[in-house]
């Protein structure tokens, strides 16, 4: 009996960490995916179809052949960080590249919309 209990309270020892840290990860994760979407503007730039499809929470829309015209309007300083998303990643580098042409310079592309979501962010 002695050694069935040393046996239990051996493998409860061993596990119970195993068992907190895989719960906390997520979490960890999902407080860092959320930390970075709370940092400056989200643009979506596909069509305003697929925006309308679905969109990150808070996030606008305007399409990468406007970027450079609609900027300012929602961006005034051109050092406060903006981040892209898309379908693939595609369109949110075409309007890196043209935002950093008209001089801003934290922009960040962040890809495609589903891996977006598969991240956690909403």
């Amino acid at each position: 009996m002695k050694k069935l209990l040393t046996t239990v309270l051996s493998a409860v020892a061993i596990t119970a960490p195993l068992v907190a840290s895989a719960d906390s990860t997520p979490k960890a994760e999902q407080s860092a995916v959320q930390a970075q979407k709370a940092k400056g503007i989200w643009i979506d730039v596909r069509s305003a179809e697929e925006f309308n499809d679905g969109h990150l929470q808070d996030s606008i829309n305007i399409p990468h052949d406007q970027i450079v015209e609609r900027i300012k309007a929602v961006s005034p300083d051109k050092d406060a960080p903006i981040n892209l998303y898309c379908r693939s990643g595609r369109r949110a580098e075409v309007a890196l590249t043209e935002l950093k042409k008209a001089g801003y310079t934290n922009v960040t592309n962040h890809g495609g919309y589903e891996d977006l979501l598969k991240k956690g962010l909403k």
